[in-house]
């Protein structure tokens, strides 16, 4: 099991080495086609892990076995495996979906080094047991999102929103090195599990660590670098800016409740963040006229929710926030995936230019619905399931004003998706689109776009299993157990009962 742990990353650095190597004599596609199976290898390492920590195990290995006591290992516990099968899971689709998005592109070896560097950073922040790794690997995260969103270095609006994303995300980072300083002043170490370390933790290093937190994951008021990140290729927003980079943050939150003591002031404080955070993000989606900045904008507001769910601190908030994290990655990856389409295929990301996709590009328009029911509520995706658990724990926990917020929300979200939707795939065609040469996605592109809109109908067909295999064992790293009595339109979803179906949804 440790060798499979290792793997995890030694898969993700083989990728890098091949690519910077051979970058020069391999073909577009075919680096492509290399990051995509290197990427691939270390989400069936993490997914082979998961049955022993299912079973209550944590995969523990050194990444210098010739040293005792190194800083350099690996811990794997149900948030490693939350997180770590989101990023590589989700990773790898939009791989997939880079090796024709990507073709046309020059620098693709620094482009694919990057991204495989980016989802191995990921993969050392959550599975780190030494907190001066997680602080590295918060950096390395930080660093490949100022150089792929500046990956067109010759557009000076791409340098300036990298430069945006560097300065906004690395500074509040200082917070976070302090808080870990400070916590190794009081234990004299830098283990996370370690008792003596848990024992420094009060408000002072739980507020230090969220305005790290609140950096990356774009809560109010510092999320005004993600709409000028979105001059990046949009594999890059898929993974870096909606998946993945942003649930940075979301992770330190959660961590804090497998390493401290919870005191309720702190749930008061990241409801407060959160709603706001799901509220202005709304606000300003409502009025953009370029598909990914309201993309960006609504993945603030989502961010909301999930930081709202946690700020519960119930057992049901948790399992919330849990299941919101996976499945806001699948839905709104799909999101920014068919706007890359869109984009690739008429040059344009502006809504006022475009109408009437939808027979142009049908099976892009098919999945851009999916994920859009998905990330408004519709019933029988995982963005409903997502929302039905927040609102039943908000309700068990008599947060009516959380519920009240997040209701609004949610009809403005329904509000600027449809708005989107309509804009974008259904209207009238501009006359100058009629001139161009429209064709769908390639099917590569949509195997990578269609891969995550089916998880998204999985997931919230048969939430159980995201339930029962992801946010279970995530709950029990955070010293919480599953609610015996988790129910959904009346069902159980903690994995007993019977497989929740279309017709006993609608019945």
């Amino acid at each position: 099991m440790n060798t499979i742990a290792s793997l995890s990353l030694i898969t993700l650095f083989g990728g890098i080495i091949i690519q910077l190597i051979f970058g020069k004599i391999l073909k577009t596609k075919v680096k492509g086609w290399v990051a995509f199976t290197f990427g691939l290898a270390s989400f069936l390492s993490i997914v082979s892990m998961a049955p022993a920590i299912i079973n209550g195990q944590t995969v523990k290995v050194s990444l210098l076995p010739w040293q005792a006591e190194s800083p350099f290992s690996l811990y794997f516990d149900g948030l490693s495996l939350l997180f770590g099968l989101m990023a590589t899971g989700i990773g790898s689709a939009i791989l997939f979906y880079c090796i024709d998005y990507m073709s046309h592109e020059h620098n693709t070896t620094r482009f694919y080094s990057l991204m495989l560097t980016f989802i191995m950073g990921l993969i050392g922040l959550v599975s780190a047991q030494n907190l001066l790794m997680v602080y590295l690997c918060w950096e390395i995260i930080g660093l490949c999102s100022y150089f792929l969103v500046g990956f067109w270095y010759t557009e000076n609006v791409a340098v300036k929103g990298a430069r945006k994303v560097l300065i906004m995300t690395h500074i509040p980072g200082y917070a976070l090195l302090i808080a870990i300083l400070l916590l190794y002043k009081g234990s004299g170490t830098f283990v996370w599990t370690d008792p003596a370390l848990a024992a420094q933790f009060n408000t002072g290093i739980f507020i230090l660590v969220l305005i790290a937190a609140m950096a990356k994951s774009v809560m109010f008021p510092l999320n005004t670098w993600i709409p000028e990140a979105m001059n990046a290729p949009t594999p890059v927003s898929a993974l870096l800016h909606s998946a993945c980079y942003v649930k940075a943050g979301v992770y330190l939150v959660a961590r804090m409740f497998s390493i401290t003591a919870w005191h309720p002031s702190w749930n008061v404080i990241l409801i407060a963040v959160g709603c706001v955070t799901m509220v202005m993000g709304a606000l300003y989606a409502l009025i953009q006229t370029d598909l990914k900045r309201l993309l960006a904008y609504s993945t603030i507001s989502q961010l909301g929710y999930i930081m709202t769910a946690f700020g519960l601190g119930t057992p049901f908030g948790l399992l919330a926030g849990a299941f919101y994290v996976f499945s806001h990655g699948l839905f709104k990856g799909t999101l920014f995936l068919c706007a890359g389409a869109v984009q690739h295929a008429t040059g344009t990301r502006d809504m006022r230019n475009l109408g009437a996709l939808a027979k142009k590009m049908p099976g892009t328009t098919i999945i851009w619905l999916i994920a859009a029911a998905s990330i408004i509520g519709v019933p029988l995706t995982n963005g409903f399931v997502a929302k039905w658990l927040l609102y039943d724990a908000a309700l068990k926990s008599g947060a009516w004003v959380v519920i009240i917020i997040a209701w609004l929300v949610s009809s403005f979200t329904a509000f600027y998706i449809m708005k989107a939707t309509v804009s974008v795939f259904f209207g009238e065609m501009p006359v100058e689109l009629k001139k161009q040469k429209i064709e769908d996605a390639s099917p590569l592109m949509l195997a990578g776009m269609g891969v995550l809109a089916a998880a998204s109908l999985l997931f919230g067909i048969a939430p159980q299993l995201l339930v029962k295999w992801i946010a279970a064992p995530a709950l029990s790293a955070m010293n919480v157990s599953l609610p015996t009595d988790v129910t959904f339109l009346g069902l159980q979803v903690n994995g007993g009962g019977a497989p929740i179906t279309a017709g006993a949804i609608l019945t």
